[in-house]
């Protein structure tokens, strides 16, 4: 579905709601006419906003993303990297290591293969 703004022989624009789904046009409504432009673009915003109601369309408003995306980013208190024991931590098992109780030591040997060049990394 579309808007078609259609002249007409007496020089008023028609705006019009076009269905094309079946491959033919298909006027689905008449929203108005007018030969004013400000009038014009009056029915085009209920056009548009009538197709997006019949359409069950979703719009979504990113004006203000900078600051929806820092309050996000502060209120964050901390993150935990889990994604590791997930993959490598079947591997740990499977490997038999599992059979060493202590966790400190799985946590050691897992961030150890995450980040093999830094030692700083895996005494945090």
């Amino acid at each position: 579905m579309f808007i078609r703004k259609k002249r007409n022989k007496s020089g008023v624009v028609s705006i019009q709601i076009i269905d094309k789904s079946s491959g033919k046009y298909k006027l689905f409504k008449t929203i108005g006419s007018s030969s004013d432009p400000e009038e014009i673009e009056k029915l085009l915003v209920k056009a548009n906003n009538l197709l997006k109601e019949h359409n069950g369309t979703l719009e979504l408003d990113f004006t203000d993303s900078n600051t929806i995306i820092h309050s996000l980013l502060n209120n964050i208190i901390s993150h935990k990297l889990v994604g590791i024991n997930l993959v490598l931590g079947k591997i740990f098992d499977e490997i038999g290591f599992n059979q060493i109780t202590d966790k400190l030591f799985k946590d050691l040997v897992l961030y150890r293969l995450i980040y093999p060049k830094s030692k700083l990394k895996t005494t945090e």
